[in-house]
């Protein structure tokens, strides 16, 4: 070997060896940093806010659920980890039959929960593969998680603090109690359920969540002010109309355009019998045909509870609504 091709090999050599010396360390992955977040909790009496500490310092529940959008898309089944309702509430004193618990969102959406619901968890539900109806005799638990298969939910996605319902078996729950970016919860007197019977090619018992979800801001809540300044907040008719009027209760298009044009009756009753009548043309995709649920922010008073038909496009208002029906040809 000449004194060349020797110094040529050392030289790759000692190469190699500070190349394999300055390769990085690995470095373990960073721990994930708590999210910031804060729930207030508020009774007549008491008034707490929790710390993200707080929160993971209660005792936590765990259970598997999923949710169903109004179109009929279901979101499968996942393992949350939280602090249930019931438990929160005790933090002010708790709860009675009397009470009703409203959960907050920070974009204003709520919900409010009957103490029935809380207690006993009884909560329509579907199976996940079919979103058809599938009832389950055990315990659902409402809970404020704030993990989501074992990470915790982002701030940026449905977090940090989300509402579930949760139990033992993977089904799914009506996606309106599912409220996102939970702020606050506050016990209040409690407000007796109702229902909307919506009767035409399809019939629907509304309940009150439902209703509420559809009226909610950024959904289809519409609010419309009358000459005493009183603001009354609820549903445009022709989207409750849109439900029924044929088989597509749910998806785009709900509202058949075609068939209202054709021409039917919408029918709208209170709870004594009184009805009025309304021609399709004039009810299609009119905003100004109202079925409120809040008078100033608040429920209707007893005279008009719990919907009321108002706004400018109809002559006399009609409280105490049951029933619409849509009288198809």
């Amino acid at each position: 070997m000449t004194k060349k091709t020797a110094l040529t090999l050392w030289t790759i050599i000692v190469s190699v060896a500070l190349l394999v010396g300055c390769k990085p360390t690995p470095t373990a992955s960073p721990t994930p940093q708590a999210p910031e977040a804060k729930l207030e909790i508020v009774s007549d009496e008491q008034r707490v806010t929790l710390t993200w500490e707080d929160i993971q310092a209660l005792p936590a529940y765990e259970g598997v659920g999923g949710r169903i959008s109004s179109v009929g898309h279901v979101t499968p089944p996942a393992t949350f980890k939280g602090v249930t309702l019931e438990d929160l509430c005790g933090l002010v004193g708790g709860i009675t039959e009397e009470n009703s618990v409203s959960v907050v969102a920070k974009d204003g959406y709520a919900m409010t929960f009957s103490y029935e619901d809380i207690t006993t968890g009884g909560f329509p539900t579907y199976d996940p593969s079919t979103g058809a109806e599938s009832p389950f005799d055990g315990k659902l638990w409402v809970v404020v998680a704030y993990e989501e298969e074992g990470a915790f939910i982002p701030a940026d996605g449905d977090g940090p603090l989300r509402l579930a319902i949760l139990g033992s078996q993977k089904l799914v729950t009506d996606g309106h109690w599912w409220i996102k970016w939970v702020e606050k919860i506050e016990i209040k007197q409690s407000l007796e359920n109702w229902t909307l019977h919506l009767e035409g090619a399809l019939s629907e018992d509304m309940d009150r969540g439902t209703f509420e979800t559809g009226a909610a801001p950024g959904c289809h809540g519409t609010s419309w002010t009358d000459a005493d300044g009183q603001t009354w907040t609820g549903i445009p008719l022709w989207l409750l109309v849109g439900r029924v009027d044929d088989d597509n209760a749910h998806e785009d298009g709900a509202f058949n355009d075609n068939l209202a044009a054709a021409g039917y009756e919408v029918k709208v009753t209170a709870a004594d019998g009184y009805s009025v009548s309304f021609n399709s043309p004039d009810v299609a995709r009119n905003d100004d045909i109202l079925v409120a649920y809040l008078l100033d922010d608040e429920p209707l008073p007893e005279d008009y509870w719990p919907l009321r038909l108002v706004g400018p496009g109809i002559g006399k208002p009609v409280g105490n609504i049951t029933t619409i029906e849509v009288v198809l040809p």
